[in-house]
């Protein structure tokens, strides 16, 4: 009933939402900023009016459906200690143009406190549903997220593991928060590979590892090349193309050397929108040994692929990858259960492809973004619905 009821309403009677937001660019360098834009849109295209707020500087998907744009008198993207001062005002003055149903926060920390002070500052009658992905440590966590999550009207996770992390680590209620898993865009699907970029990295024939995602610390790619170390003796003709930008990719190259794979490992740099799903279908196994994730887009896009996944049995990953039927989960602290997997893999064909077609299968069941977007934007309907009629926005 919920769902049919957040795709019933249309025109002025439509669901009307702020979303004061750090970014949500056309390029994005994380899976949190893809998830953003990637659902905002979708939400537009789904009939919810979005009142988005960016910065002067920042860019935005063009002709988005339902979108209001506004900005912050700044030009560059907020910080977390900038954002009291331009947040606030900015909800006042959307509130005042036209009042919204719901206030929208993407991320507890830059986004939340702001909201929340908002909201009593002026005595704005609107629920506040919060966004959050994961926690990062933080000596800040339990002062700043901690307070947020305990003080806004729903949460919204992308996993159970995400939602079990705010109890385990700042003590958190979790009554009020929603599990709805990220989407995969059907676009990411098996296809040939692409001989230009076959050209360009200079993989002929090779069987290819693949990692995709940013080059930093919690993608624990030290491990991945130490991984890798291991199997290329027993896959002499092998390649791992790791495919992405980042901090540590200097250090990467060095320990490249270091563990003479000079030749057999591949650094793309950073992979544009247009050309992702391209640079998957390059791969015959994707490997993915991030240590914390809250859901983990990377793992489920290469899945989408029908790739045959080996991939760390930590954070989020084991929500969407089952282990054996898609690949392997393994530990990160054991890097021979990794080597051993993937050397598996690159020595049976037959096998990747079946473990491919079942990842396949397994997004088309569970994780598309229609099903993403319905899902929450019920939440969102039965936060407001919740709160009767009085508390609707007059139109």
């Amino acid at each position: 009933m919920l769902r049919q009821a957040a795709r019933g309403r249309t025109g002025e009677d439509a669901l009307r939402i702020c979303t004061p937001h750090c970014g949500v660019e056309p390029e994005t360098t994380s899976g949190g900023e893809t998830y953003e834009r990637e659902l905002l849109v979708r939400l537009g295209h789904h009939g919810v009016r979005l009142d988005v707020v960016l910065a002067r500087g920042k860019r935005h998907p063009a002709d988005t459906p339902n979108w209001t744009v506004h900005r912050f008198g700044i030009r560059r993207g907020l910080r977390w200690w900038v954002a009291p001062a331009v947040v606030p005002p900015a909800i006042k003055r959307v509130w005042d143009g036209g009042r919204f149903d719901l206030l929208r926060v993407h991320s507890l920390r830059f986004i939340g406190p702001s909201a929340l002070w908002a909201r009593r500052r002026w005595g704005l009658d609107v629920p506040i549903v919060a966004h959050h992905h994961h926690l990062d440590p933080s000596p800040l966590n339990r002062l700043i997220e901690r307070r947020v999550v305990d003080a806004v009207d729903r949460v919204v996770v992308g996993s159970d593991f995400a939602r079990r992390q705010l109890a385990s680590e700042l003590g958190c209620r979790t009554d009020h928060v929603a599990v709805v898993p990220y989407g995969v865009d059907a676009r990411f699907a098996p296809r040939p590979r692409r001989a230009d970029l076959v050209e360009r990295y200079g993989l002929g024939g090779a069987p290819v590892v693949l990692f995709f995602g940013g080059l930093k610390a919690r993608k624990n790619l030290p491990l991945l090349l130490e991984v890798f170390a291991r199997v290329a003796s027993a896959a002499p003709t092998a390649r791992l193309v790791i495919a992405g930008g980042g901090p540590l990719r200097a250090d990467l190259e060095r320990r490249v050397r270091e563990l003479g794979l000079g030749g057999r490992v591949v650094f793309t740099g950073y992979v544009t929108e247009a050309e992702k799903v391209d640079h998957f279908n390059l791969a015959d196994v994707f490997v993915f040994p991030s240590a914390m994730e809250g859901f983990g887009l990377a793992v489920g896009e290469a899945m989408s692929c029908g790739l045959p996944v080996v991939a760390s049995n930590r954070g989020s990953i084991p929500e969407i990858l089952v282990d054996g039927e898609g690949g392997t989960l393994a530990d990160p602290s054991v890097p021979e259960r990794f080597a051993e997997a993937l050397a598996t893999l690159l020595a049976d064909p037959a096998r990747r492809a079946a473990l491919g077609a079942a990842n396949r299968a397994r997004i088309d069941a569970g994780f598309r973004w229609d099903r993403c977007v319905t899902d929450t934007a019920a939440v969102y309907e039965e936060l407001v619905a919740a709160r009767g009629p009085a508390a609707r926005v007059p139109r």
